[in-house]
């Protein structure tokens, strides 16, 4: 399970168009390094990208991504790099 994002997403605006273009492959939002979700003051579920300081539409980070999509940590060092 993702983490918080940890930021004062409530200031955050939803991503501009044009910046997830939709992805044919497991590349999405979902699986990115900057993917995050958080919750607003009405504690509603609110997906983010921490890299472009934006809020994701509900849904789209199953089927975008945007060009700077980075492979998660975990998948790299493995769930337990410390071990």
């Amino acid at each position: 399970m993702q983490a918080p994002i940890g930021f004062e997403i409530d200031q955050w605006d939803y991503l501009d168009r044009g910046v997830l273009r939709r992805s044919r492959s497991s590349h999405v939002c979902l699986t990115c390094e900057h993917f995050g979700h958080s919750e607003n003051t009405q504690h509603h579920t609110v997906l983010a990208c921490s890299l472009h300081r934006g809020l994701i539409p509900n849904g789209e980070h199953l089927t975008k991504k945007c060009r700077t999509w980075m492979v998660r940590r975990e998948h790299q060092l493995g769930w337990s790099p410390e071990g």
